[in-house]
């Protein structure tokens, strides 16, 4: 740090005690002082981040083994899809949440082979309520061992594959951003944070050092 002169004495003014003998972060320091007060993630520990990038990876594991492979799917048999009249649709259910996402859910049955076990078929949309649709089985003429529900098919394919990648590409951003606050140490007590209270104490050494030249030489 460069000094005034003789007159002022090389101490604590100076070359204040960095916490952690820390490299102060002088930028950072500059923009807390103007905003008045120390950002959000100085008040977040690491178990909290921890915490939360196992669940948002937790989530995105779900949702990608639940929905990835079936909307990949129909995407590859778009077009080949007809109606299926040796199947039935039951226990058709949609749920929304926050008028946002809807969760749906169906049960294709065999009408010849009642007690055959039901295919399942779940997806879910974004901004759509599912409510009152009618579910009619369809299945694909170039894989006859793929059926679903034309409604999930045909009039809400693209709906589907969109929340899908807005949904998994927000759950991975997240993701990341948790993994590089834990690398940077932007937490409390992390290496960040450290860095950040000793550029602050730099500033205030710097202005201290001011005040006592100006006294100095008056």
């Amino acid at each position: 740090m460069t000094q005034f002169g003789r007159r002022v004495a090389a101490g604590s003014a100076v070359s204040p005690s960095r916490p952690g003998g820390q490299q102060p972060d002088v930028g950072a320091a500059l923009a807390v002082i103007r905003a008045g007060k120390l950002p959000a993630w100085t008040t977040v520990g690491p178990t909290m981040l921890v915490m939360g990038l196992l669940l948002f990876a937790g989530g995105l594991y779900f949702i990608t083994v639940t929905y990835a492979g079936e909307i990949l799917r129909d995407i590859r048999l778009a077009g080949t899809w007809q109606a299926a009249y040796d199947l039935r649709a039951v226990n058709g259910s949609c749920k929304r949440h926050n008028f946002v996402v809807t969760f749906c859910s169906a049960k294709i049955k065999s009408v010849a082979e009642p007690n055959r076990a039901a295919v399942t078929s779940e997806f879910m949309m974004l901004f759509s309520s599912g409510g009152g649709e009618l579910l009619v089985p369809v299945r694909s003429t170039t894989d006859r061992s793929a059926v679903a529900i034309a409604y999930a098919t045909e009039t809400k394919l693209t709906n589907r594959t969109m929340t899908f990648i807005g949904l998994t590409g927000t759950l991975a951003a997240m993701l990341i951003g948790l993994v590089n606050a834990l690398a940077k140490g932007r937490y409390n007590g992390g290496a960040a944070h450290r860095d950040l209270l000793a550029g602050i104490a730099e500033l205030q050494a710097r202005a201290e050092s001011t005040q006592t030249l100006s006294r100095t030489t008056a």
